[in-house]
């Protein structure tokens, strides 16, 4: 599974933040908005010209520029789905 950039993650997909590279007030203030070791963000949109994109984050749409996301470092999360027909008889 491994662990990549937040900007590569791809549109729609979920991952759990692992750290932020850099220290600094962007960081600082990412972190006052929830973007914390250990929590999911999903990004869900991207402007038409590729920057910034749009992600998810406690509920909360954070718009976060490429350059900014590759200092965040995530692990893809693949949430295996659950159910199926497995449990029904036939007849």
């Amino acid at each position: 599974m491994g662990e990549w950039p937040l900007h590569r993650l791809p549109l729609g997909e979920e991952a759990v933040v692992l750290k932020m590279e850099e220290e600094n007030r962007l960081s600082l203030r990412l972190r006052e908005m929830g973007v914390t070791e250990g929590t999911r963000i999903c990004r869900k949109r991207q402007a038409p010209l590729g920057d910034p994109s749009i992600y998810m984050v406690r509920g909360s749409a954070l718009a976060i520029r490429a350059q900014d996301a590759a200092h965040i470092l995530v692990r893809p999360v693949h949430i295996p789905v659950s159910g199926g027909f497995s449990g029904l008889s036939h007849r």
